[in-house]
């Protein structure tokens, strides 16, 4: 087990790797369809997985931290109650395990953060390339069929995929604003040409995928990145301004080019960007999930504290008829769905990293990893308002927590080194009392003295 692995210029045991590939990297759609291409056997091990890790959880209480703990108690209290719900009311031990899975993500947040401060992990850079692989490998294997044309394919196991040209489903484009971003983090910094070729790449997959949703949390991610990024470090904020500009000019001269070349393919990419500010047009996913939050919010208001829990699997669907009883609400919005069958209750709870992410972004003193995570988990809260974000997303926000984590104690660490060195120096009267704070300049006085 002492073996080392070595991938993307990352060192693992085989220990290491084994706990990274099963406990994280799987839990990503379509790398876990490159060695088991049937949902037969992924879901089934996503779900028996969110188990184990629970039970590893509450196994190892005594090695998390104090707030951890409070959260993973938080989280088996809401599990009894749902007992004694289905206990009482439908004589069952857990009538729905569908209500685990929905608040399950922020568990496995703590799992993927713990991990990470287990084993002093430094993924960010790993992951970026993991996904920018993953994508060329899934594509040069199924992509065959992509088009722009947005025809409906003919598959018997949907999976991963989108069910039509754009072959690859918007959960998993999403996770495409992380490499990008973390390039774009990288270009910036750097300059270097070898840079800006994967972070182009990541802009051309985002955009030619056509999934709205990616767009608009795309372009929140990058706002919300730069504004980070120029709050936390000044000096960067001419290189910044550069790149906005630069990039503004590439995007008129490419628009040029590509307009003329391929007319039809502007046209038709300005419609779909178009329809991101049209939510009402009809016959559109943006209308259906319109008339969603309508319906279901009516019924939220009447449970809001704690849901609709079980009643809602056995409530008939009120939109369309075409999905089997019992089989829940199949919902097309992650707020919606842990509001209606887990009430604000549960939203505080699954979203509440995030939301504490959202403060953390007003920090000053976040490292360069730490603002790409923060900049990509808080557009997951867009994503959330037209799609479930799948479970590997909370695994990154664990993740981001893991580096705000190490943000914080290398900043009481420097806190304690300023106090440390902290000290007075009485010179003639004729000048005042002169405070010194920093390790380079004890050196230069004692030798002054």
């Amino acid at each position: 087990m002492n073996t080392i692995i070595k991938i993307f210029n990352y060192r693992f045991t085989v220990k290491e790797f084994l706990i990274l590939f099963f406990g994280y990297l799987f839990m990503e759609q379509i790398f876990s369809w490159l060695f088991a291409p049937t949902s037969e056997i992924i879901q089934p091990y996503q779900k028996i997985f969110g188990f184990v890790i629970y039970g590893y959880m509450l196994y190892n209480i005594n090695e998390l931290k104090f707030n951890e703990r409070i959260f993973i108690g938080i989280f088996t209290l809401l599990l009894l109650r749902l007992v004694l719900e289905s206990l009482y009311v439908y004589n069952t031990f857990f009538q729905q395990l569908t209500m685990y899975y929905v608040l399950f993500p922020a568990i496995y947040s703590i799992f993927i953060k713990n991990l990470c401060r287990t084993y002093d992990f430094d993924l960010l850079e790993f992951m970026a390339k993991f996904y920018l692989y993953t994508y060329i490998v899934f594509m040069a294997i199924y992509g065959r069929g992509f088009s722009f044309s947005l025809e409906g394919l003919d598959l018997e196991d949907l999976g991963v995929f989108s069910g039509d040209g754009r072959i690859i489903h918007a959960t998993s484009i999403f996770m495409m604003i992380l490499p990008f971003l973390w390039y774009l983090n990288k270009f910036i910094k750097t300059k270097k040409g070898i840079d800006f070729i994967p972070l182009a790449f990541c802009f051309i997959v985002i955009l030619i995928h056509q999934h709205r949703s990616v767009w608009g949390s795309c372009i929140a991610a990058i706002v919300i990145y730069l504004g980070i990024s120029m709050h936390v470090n000044k000096e960067r904020v001419p290189r910044i301004w550069g790149l906005i500009v630069g990039g503004i000019v590439l995007l008129v001269l490419a628009y040029f080019f590509v307009s003329t070349l391929f007319p039809e393919l502007t046209t038709f990419l300005g419609q779909r960007f178009s329809d991101i500010l049209d939510l009402n047009k009809q016959e559109s996913t943006g209308r259906f999930r319109v008339e969603q939050r309508e319906v279901y919010g009516r019924l939220f208001w009447e449970r809001p504290v704690f849901g609709w829990t079980f009643e809602g699997f056995e409530m008939p669907n009120p939109l369309v008829d075409w999905w089997p009883e019992k089989t829940g609400q199949h919902f097309h919005e992650g707020f919606m769905e842990v509001l209606f069958y887990h009430g604000i209750v549960g939203l505080l709870f699954k979203y509440g990293f995030i939301f504490y992410l959202a403060v953390r972004a007003f920090s000053k003193k976040l490292s360069e990893s730490t603002v790409v995570l923060i900049a990509f988990c808080l557009s997951g809260i867009l994503f959330s308002l037209s799609y479930v974000p799948q479970t590997v997303f909370w695994g990154h926000v664990g993740l981001c927590l893991y580096y705000l984590e190490k943000d914080d104690l290398k900043s009481e660490e420097d806190d304690d080194l300023i106090e440390d060195d902290e000290f007075y120096i009485e010179d003639e009267p004729k000048l005042p009392k002169q405070i010194f704070k920093g390790r380079k300049t004890v050196p230069q006085l004692n030798n002054a003295n």
